[in-house]
């Protein structure tokens, strides 16, 4: 069996996926590369081969129940074993509770929350069996700081959130080490996928929530200018994969971890003013 530790990374055609995979490469990792967009997964693969590293491009539904187990089995049989898993895969359908379909939430779940619980379940044996390995969790500020037209992506951020603190004694007995990475404001395509998502709901003008869609357009542009690049979480996450003792949490930065706990000293009423000022949503008129 190869020595060469192996890690397998969701989301990784774009954003923090994308930065993670590169740092995790450069930390000397075989990379197993997963995500919908082949095309970018190949690209990705041959810069990664070009500067010395080992990757394999997975193109993945990661809604698909089976898909999971096919991720696991194509890595353990090209790499010989796993040893640090990064769920990264997400997204936010930018728009009202109202305005989703069921289907539209449990794709959401899905891809977010339950893809991520079924790598884990199907990445575990390897682990076990190979005396140890590292899941890393990417939450999310949006977990604990709410905003509204985020309701369902914040709902997987929670579960995600709670479901890494009962694994990390689920799994002690095995050495399988779990950590979590909240992240703030990050410069990532994510904004602009949800924006396209939500094209049709912002020309419409009978949508009750257009408005307020337009002020979190601003409110996004404004934070994407002091945003930190997705490669300074990619190397917070190759941190995690590399320490002797690996942290439970992790910030990127570390300031939001202040910025949680702030909010969490709040009365809830005070945290939901606060908050519609910032978002410029107190009425219905703002």
């Amino acid at each position: 069996m190869s020595e060469e530790r192996v890690a397998i990374v969701t989301g990784a055609s774009s954003g923090i996926g994308e930065a993670a995979a590169r740092c995790l490469a450069d930390a000397g990792f075989g990379v197993a590369l997963v995500a919908r967009r082949g095309p970018r997964l190949e690209a990705l693969a041959k810069q990664i081969e070009t500067r010395g590293g080992r990757a394999l491009p997975i193109e993945a539904d990661l809604s698909d129940r089976g898909a999971t187990a096919c991720v696991v089995s194509e890595t353990q049989q090209t790499f010989g074993r796993i040893d640090v898993l990064v769920n990264n895969a997400g997204y936010s359908p930018a728009a009202a509770i109202e305005q989703l379909t069921r289907d539209e939430v449990r794709h959401t779940f899905d891809v977010n929350l339950l893809s991520g619980l079924q790598l884990i379940g199907d990445a575990v044996p390897v682990m076990r069996e190979q005396g140890g390995g590292r899941i890393i969790n990417m939450g999310s500020l949006a977990s604990s700081v709410q905003a509204p037209l985020a309701v369902v992506y914040s709902a997987t951020k929670a579960g995600i959130e709670a479901a890494t603190r009962c694994l990390r004694l689920e799994l002690a007995p095995w050495n399988i080490q779990l950590s979590l990475i909240i992240p703030g404001f990050v410069d990532t395509p994510t904004f602009d996928n949800s924006r396209a998502m939500s094209q049709e709901l912002r020309a419409d003008a009978s949508n009750p929530y257009r408005q307020l869609m337009f002020d979190l357009d601003e409110f996004a542009k404004a934070q994407l200018k002091h945003a930190l690049p997705a490669e300074a979480v990619g190397a917070v996450v190759a941190r995690a994969a590399t320490a002797r003792r690996p942290r439970e949490v992790y910030y990127a930065p570390r300031s939001a971890r202040l910025q949680r706990m702030a909010f969490g000293a709040l009365p809830e009423r005070w945290a939901d003013r606060l908050l519609n000022r910032v978002y410029r949503s107190a009425s219905p008129s703002a």
